[in-house]
């Protein structure tokens, strides 16, 4: 694996992944059970990634109502000079 830094906020990672050939038996009752198994395990993790994004959707409306933004969007500051009584 060669990793290589792009900015000061990313990376890209560059791999490579041989070619492998695997022969493998199955029952029918098998395949038909996998696919119960494998239906469930879906159901289960979209329902896990729904609630993630409602959690995340929440904080990026608190963000927005607190006026966050994200790094690059910064407005240059404006020099105010402070008047002392």
């Amino acid at each position: 694996m060669e990793t290589t830094k792009i900015s000061e906020y990313e990376v890209e990672v560059s791999k490579t992944i041989p070619e492998v050939v695997v022969k493998q038996r199955y029952e029918r009752g098998f395949i038909e059970e996998q696919i119960v198994q494998i239906t469930a395990q879906r159901d289960e993790m979209i329902a896990l990634k729904e609630a993630e994004l409602a959690e995340v959707n929440a904080i990026l409306a608190e963000m927005d109502k607190l006026e966050v933004i994200k790094r690059g969007d910064e407005v240059e500051p404006v020099l105010v000079e402070e008047i002392v009584p």
